[in-house]
């Protein structure tokens, strides 16, 4: 009878929470599959209570349901081996996160196992408290709606950042687990706990090993995203040129097939529609040539000669793409306090995010703004564009390392170069997203740029 209530109300529940905290790592429900619950829940829980009635020791039982554990993730949600392995290690380092909290507690108050075991009523209130202590871990987990994959970037170095977390985890559990241990040995040691000098070796061996791997692992992960960042910040000068022969390719391609048209009108006799067909051409002419000569004498009011260079540019990408493009720059401070290198990083990401965006619009819908002026009180450039827009969720994630709208997974770190930069010059940066249009303000305060605090 013993067996079976303590079966049903702690070791059930028990295993219930963990599956709880363990899915709660990928921001997933334990709700979502709810016979895959139970089945998980009654298999650990069985086995569990197997290895308890055998008195197994605690390390071997701790590492046999770590095992246990992962292949019943494995098996039941079928996740993937290393996210079998980290649920597992989030599920067991809160298992024995709230055995050391309990004995930190009792130990405490001086009271040893033998004392809990001849108490019944000792004994149901700390069964009592160390799954309220597994609840509160799995309450916090799903308000706040943990997701360990928004600190992965989504492209191909992201396994390396998981290996780091996963092994640093594994390390931080073997950690806890030798505490753990160790306060058994030296206040419960009727437990019969295998703590010998020769198991103490080899988990300090594991240890170690771990820790050498951190380091490889962190050493490669840092080289890759070394090297990323480099490419990336510069991509700028580089797109400069790859816009420009952009453009000119666009335009040889549309003369191409201009001259074609006008030639099959000559050659069939059509000589009135070969005529409106020019003149329809002659039009577009005079209008890209107003809206070059605005632009042109617009960016004869910039000060830096690369920032000229990088906004002709874009202008030619932008009359190559059939994208309207307007500037209105009304102010001499062009964001002077900031260094050249940096300014090209900052306006070469965003223009380049609003073009690529602006891109999936039909011809007659595509434009992109760009304000640069100042007020009573900031300094600004905001670049506003046509396009899909930015899902209200995700608003807040663009500026995370890895967000890429990209399908290919591919960038991720123009913004978050945006943001850093202009951070670090004591600026803000702001988006908004609705309707069709999306909107990046990038500001610095007067007062800060006229005391020289950025």
């Amino acid at each position: 009878m013993d067996f079976l209530l303590r079966f049903v109300f702690v070791d059930v529940p028990e295993a219930f929470l963990l599956l709880t905290i363990g899915l709660a790592m990928f921001n997933r429900s334990v709700f979502e599959k709810k016979k895959q619950a139970l089945l998980f829940s009654i298999l650990s829980g069985g086995f569990g209570e197997f290895l308890g009635y055998y008195e197994i020791s605690y390390q071997p039982k701790v590492l046999t349901m770590f095992l246990s554990t992962t292949l019943i993730f494995y098996l039941l949600y079928k996740p993937g081996l290393l996210k079998s392995v980290f649920m597992s290690t989030a599920a067991m380092g809160s298992l024995i996160m709230a055995e050391f909290i309990l004995l930190v507690i009792y130990n405490s108050q001086h009271l040893y196992w033998m004392d809990i075991l001849s108490t019944d009523a000792l004994m149901t209130f700390i069964r009592i408290l160390y799954l309220s202590i597994l609840l509160i871990f799995a309450v916090i987990l799903r308000v706040m709606k943990f997701d360990i994959r928004r600190v992965f970037p989504r492209n191909r170095y992201n396994r390396y950042l998981f290996l780091l977390i996963l092994v640093g985890s594994i390390e931080f559990l073997l950690i806890l687990f030798m505490n753990t241990s160790f306060f058994l040995r030296n206040n419960n040691s009727v437990l019969g706990q295998v703590y010998t000098p020769q198991f103490q070796l080899i988990f300090q061996l594991l240890i170690l090993a771990l820790f050498i791997l951190i380091v490889f692992l962190f050493r490669i992960y840092l080289t890759l995203t070394i090297h990323r960042v480099e490419e990336e910040t510069g991509t700028p000068y580089l797109n400069s040129i790859h816009d420009m022969l952009t453009a000119i390719r666009s335009f040889k391609h549309d003369s191409m097939n201009h001259y074609t048209a006008i030639n099959g009108f000559l050659k069939k006799g059509l000589y009135d529609l070969a005529k409106e067909y020019v003149e329809q051409l002659l039009h577009e002419i005079v209008v890209t040539e107003k809206t070059v000569d605005s632009s042109a004498h617009i960016l004869e009011g910039i000060k830096n000669p690369a920032v000229s260079s990088l906004l002709q540019s874009k202008m030619a990408l932008c009359l190559a793409e059939r994208i309207h493009l307007t500037m209105n720059i009304t102010t001499s401070n062009q964001f002077t306090h900031i260094k050249t290198y940096d300014l090209i990083k900052v306006l070469g990401n965003l223009m380049d995010n609003a073009i690529r965006a602006t891109s999936y619009e039909l011809e007659e819908n595509r434009y992109i703004r760009l304000d640069w002026g100042q007020s009573e009180r900031e300094l600004f450039l905001t670049i506003e564009n046509s396009g899909p827009g930015i899902p209200k969720d995700k608003l807040n994630e663009v500026f995370s390392i890895g967000y890429t709208t990209k399908k290919n997974g591919e960038g991720g770190l123009g913004l978050t170069i945006v943001k850093s930069v202009t951070e670090r010059y004591g600026g803000n940066v702001d988006v908004f997203s609705e309707n069709g249009i999306t909107r990046f303000h990038v500001s610095f305060n007067n007062r800060q740029i006229a005391k020289g605090g950025i």
